[in-house]
């Protein structure tokens, strides 16, 4: 009644059996389910976001001859944001572990991983095609980080990752990193998250009036009570869901 242990690591590899079981309910007391689909899920949620990362990182450094090196002083406000929730990862996973909260780690890890590769990487490619050097090293110094942080959770994907990022023999002989080496900005992530929060709603509009995101619109109105702090990122907001011009009101 349950998947042939080998032909899941033939096919889908180790981390993903050991992720599903880490961050599955059966950690926390409840009812466990061992099913192909749900070990699939674990390489959609957590292998491939990280691998594709550290695949695009070492594609377009390669092709800009550039080196990322271990860098925290971009002044990019994408390169900030993440840097920042990186600052986040680390101290929130740290946490859980130290409570033994596996799957509370697993959530952490796989909700950082979702930003990382789906706004970060997505809303930075032009940056990378151009070999801007403060990109490749914010995703390079983010990728050394994530690769300690998930380390125990992910043992063979992050030593693959991380010995092609620095060249050094194993990531379990690493340290686990310092929050203190990461510059946090909790104003920053709050109005980034804001900001993603306002485009997944604007798209799921855009998806509800059969409205293609290729077809530009006028304006879009972003009614909030705290709708200021939205206004350096409103261009991020236009670019973001295809419209000339972003208003914001706090007229609920």
């Amino acid at each position: 009644n349950y998947p042939d242990v080998n032909e899941v690591f033939h096919r889908d590899g180790s981390d993903a059996m050991r992720w599903f079981l880490m961050s599955s309910p059966v950690l926390r007391g409840g009812n466990l389910v061992v099913t192909e689909r749900g070990i699939r899920d674990a390489v959609r949620q957590a292998v491939l976001p990280l691998w594709n990362s550290w695949y695009f990182l070492a594609l377009y450094a390669n092709a800009a001859g550039h080196d990322g090196v271990f860098r925290t002083d971009s002044d990019h406000v994408l390169d900030r944001y993440i840097l920042a929730k990186t600052h986040d990862l680390e101290t929130d996973v740290r946490s859980s572990l130290d409570a033994y909260d596996l799957s509370g780690a697993c959530g952490t890890v796989r909700e950082f991983l979702e930003v990382l590769t789906n706004w970060y990487v997505r809303r930075s490619r032009d940056r990378f095609w151009a070999g801007d050097a403060d990109a490749i090293d914010t995703l390079h110094t983010v990728l050394e980080v994530t690769c300690r942080v998930a380390a125990p959770l992910l043992p063979l994907t992050t030593e693959e990752v991380w010995r092609g990022l620095t060249g050094e023999r194993s990531v379990h002989l690493a340290d686990w990193p310092a929050a203190a080496d990461l510059p946090a900005d909790e104003s920053l992530v709050t109005a980034m998250d804001d900001v993603r929060r306002v485009c997944s709603a604007a798209l799921s509009l855009r998806k509800a009036s059969k409205l293609r995101v290729r077809l530009p619109l006028a304006k879009l109105v972003v009614a909030a009570p705290e709708a200021a702090e939205l206004a350096p990122f409103t261009g991020i907001i236009a670019d973001e869901v295809n419209v000339k011009r972003v208003e914001l009101t706090t007229d609920v």
